[in-house]
C-alpha cells in the first residue's frame, strides 16, 4: 500500500499595501534593477501584461497616447500586449523623439509591426472618436512642474473628447502629483487607474478622487516583501485585517479574553458610556467594567456591562470624593486594558479620576496596564502635559484633528500639509500609537505608519469616536498589540460603515455598534 504524504497548506504571507510617491518610486525601481538585478526592461513588461489583464475584455478598438518617458514606454508595451491579442490598436506620441532607453525599445518593435502611430496632434481628436478606450502614459509619478505647452493641449483633448469612452491611466493619471494628488495646471480624468507596486500617496487626496477613477494597484512580478526596508508605510486592506486574526482556543474562558475598565460619561453626555461600553462587548471583550458617574444610567441599557458608579458631583465634598477614589482601586489593579475619555467632560474631578487611573502601570498580575485615551481625557492631558510620562509605551490616543492640535501645539493646517511627518514625529516623541481619525485614518508608532482604507462620510454624526473607543479596547483585552488592534479596529468600524451605507443612507454609531460581531465574522473567516 503506497502512503501518501499529506501536503500542508502554505501560510498565507501577510503582505501588505506600500504607500508610496514619487521618491518611493524611484527607489523601489533602482533597488529591483540594481539588487534584484531584474532589467528595467522586464519590469515595464511585466507591466505591460498586469495592466492587459485589468483591462475590459469587451473592448476592442484602443487609442494609446504615449509619453517620452518610461510611462509611455509602458503604453508601447501595452499596445503590443493588446496588439498581440487581436485588437484594434492606434497610438499617438507626444513625440518620436529623445526617447527614454526603453520607451525607445518598445516604440521600435511598435513600428516594426507596423502598429499606426502619429504625432499629428489634429489626428489625436478624430482617433479619440474611432475608438472604444483611450489608454494614457504621458507622464506617470515623476511629474514635478506645471502642465503647459502640447502637452496641455494633449490632455485637453483627451478630456474633453473622451466621454461615452474609457479611460485608464497608467500608474497614475497625468497631470496629477505623485507626491500629493495636487493637479498640476491639468490633469486626466480617468475611469481606471492601474498602478504599480505601491498605492500611491496621491490617491489620498479625497478632493481629486474623481480624477483617479477605480485604482488597482499591480506588483508587477515583485514581492513586497523585499521593499520591506525601504518602505514603512502601508494601506490597509481586507487581507491585511485577516491576517492579524488570533484564532480563539476552544478552551478558552472568558478571563483569556480581557478585563476592561472603562471611564466614560457624565450627566450632560450618558450615551458616550453606552457605546463605548456596548462596543467593547459586542467586539468580543470578556469583562467589562463601566466607572461613570452617579445616576445617569436609569435603564438597564448594559445588560452585559458592570456598573462602578462613582459620585463627582460638583458638590460633594473633598474627603467623601476621596473615599469615591478609594472604589476604584481594586477595578484598576484587576484590569489589563482601561479606556478613557468618552464624555467625561473637562473639569478638576475629571482630571483627578484621570491621574488616579494612569498612576497604575502595573495590574495584581504584575502585567502591564495598557491604555485607550480619546475625547476628554486627550484634552485633559493637552493641558497637563506631564501625564504623558505616564503613559509611555502602553497607550493608543485617537484624537481628531483639533484634538491632535492642542495636544502637539500645532495648527490644523500646518498638520494637514504633511500629515505622515507630522503623526510619526507626535508619536516617536511621546512613545505611543497615534491613531489620527479622519478621511484616511493615520496609524502609527512613529516608525511604521498605516493609512485606513475604510469609512465614509455618511457616519459623520455624534457617538462614532465613543464606538471606535469601545471597539479598539476589547481587542486590545484580547491580547492584540497596541498598534495590531488600532488598526484592526479602524478599519472594522469603517468597513461596517460602508456595508451599512449600501443598504441605508445614514449610519449611527448604534448602527455600527449592532454589527461589530457580524462584520468581525465576515473579515477574519473569509
Amino acid at each position: 500500500m503506497i502512503k501518501i504524504k499529506k501536503i500542508k497548506k502554505r501560510k498565507e504571507q501577510n503582505i501588505k499595501m506600500l504607500i508610496g510617491n514619487n521618491e518611493t518610486t524611484k527607489l523601489i525601481d533602482r533597488y529591483a534593477i540594481d539588487n534584484l538585478k531584474i532589467p528595467s526592461i522586464v519590469l515595464m513588461e511585466n507591466a505591460a501584461i498586469d495592466f492587459v489583464n485589468e483591462i475590459d475584455e469587451k473592448l476592442d478598438n484602443f487609442l494609446i497616447v504615449c509619453g517620452k518617458g518610461n510611462n509611455g514606454g509602458d503604453g508601447y508595451a501595452i499596445a503590443r500586449q493588446l496588439w498581440s491579442k487581436g485588437k484594434k490598436v492606434k497610438i499617438f506620441g507626444v513625440s518620436f523623439e529623445n526617447l527614454s532607453c526603453d520607451c525607445k525599445i518598445n516604440y521600435d518593435i511598435c513600428k516594426n509591426i507596423e502598429i499606426g502611430m502619429s504625432d499629428n496632434i489634429e489626428k489625436l481628436k478624430t482617433w479619440i472618436l474611432q475608438s472604444e478606450c483611450i489608454i494614457e502614459g504621458i507622464f506617470g509619478t515623476g511629474l514635478n512642474s506645471e502642465v503647459k505647452g502640447v502637452y496641455k493641449k494633449i490632455i485637453e483633448i483627451v478630456n474633453e473628447h473622451s466621454n461615452q469612452k474609457e479611460v485608464y491611466s497608467i500608474d497614475i493619471p497625468s497631470g496629477i502629483s505623485g507626491n500629493d494628488g495636487e493637479i498640476m495646471g491639468t490633469c486626466i480624468k480617468a475611469d481606471k487607474t492601474i498602478s504599480f507596486v505601491t498605492y500611491k500617496k496621491a490617491f489620498l487626496n479625497t478632493k481629486n478622487s474623481k480624477y483617479f477613477g477605480k485604482i488597482v494597484i499591480k506588483n508587477i512580478g515583485l514581492n513586497q516583501n523585499f521593499f520591506k526596508n525601504l518602505v514603512n508605510e502601508y494601506y490597509l486592506t481586507k487581507s491585511d485585517i485577516k491576517n492579524l486574526h488570533k484564532v480563539r482556543n476552544v478552551n478558552s474562558h472568558k478571563g483569556d479574553f480581557g478585563k476592561v475598565l472603562i471611564y466614560a460619561g457624565s450627566k450632560e453626555f450618558s450615551g458616550a458610556s453606552v457605546l463605548a461600553s456596548n462596543s467593547c462587548v459586542r467586539a468580543g471583550a470578556g469583562l467589562v467594567t463601566l466607572l461613570t458617574s452617579e445616576n445617569i444610567l436609569k435603564n438597564n441599557i448594559l445588560s452585559e456591562v458592570m456598573l462602578l458608579n462613582i459620585n463627582n458631583s460638583r458638590t460633594i465634598p473633598k474627603s467623601d470624593f476621596k473615599n469615591e477614589l478609594q472604589k476604584i482601586e481594586n477595578n484598576i489593579l484587576n484590569s489589563d486594558v482601561i479606556a478613557i475619555g468618552p464624555g467625561i467632560g473637562k473639569n478638576e474631578k475629571s482630571l483627578t479620576i484621570l491621574e488616579k487611573l494612569l498612576n497604575y502601570e502595573k495590574n495584581n498580575k504584575n502585567k502591564t496596564i495598557n491604555l485607550v485615551l480619546d475625547a476628554d481625557a486627550l484634552n485633559l492631558i493637552s493641558e497637563n502635559p506631564k501625564l504623558f510620562e505616564k503613559i509611555e509605551n502602553r497607550a493608543i490616543l485617537t484624537p481628531h484633528i483639533v484634538e491632535f492640535s492642542r495636544l502637539s501645539r500645532l495648527l490644523p493646517e500646518d498638520i494637514l500639509l504633511d500629515k505622515f511627518t507630522k503623526a510619526k514625529e507626535f508619536a516617536k516623541k511621546y512613545k505611543v500609537i497615534l491613531l489620527l481619525k479622519g478621511k484616511n485614518t493615520i496609524i502609527t508608532d512613529g516608525n511604521k505608519l498605516f493609512v485606513n482604507s475604510t469609512g465614509n462620510s455618511h457616519m459623520a454624526n455624534g457617538g462614532m469616536g465613543d464606538c471606535l473607543t469601545g471597539i479598539i479596547t476589547s481587542l486590545v483585552a484580547q491580547n492584540y498589540n497596541l498598534i495590531e488592534s488600532a488598526c484592526i479596529g479602524a478599519f472594522l468600524y469603517g468597513y461596517i460603515g460602508d456595508e451599512l451605507t449600501k443598504k441605508q443612507y445614514i449610519v449611527n454609531a448604534s448602527h455600527v455598534t449592532e454589527n461589530i460581531s457580524k462584520y468581525m465574522k465576515e473579515i477574519f473567516e473569509m
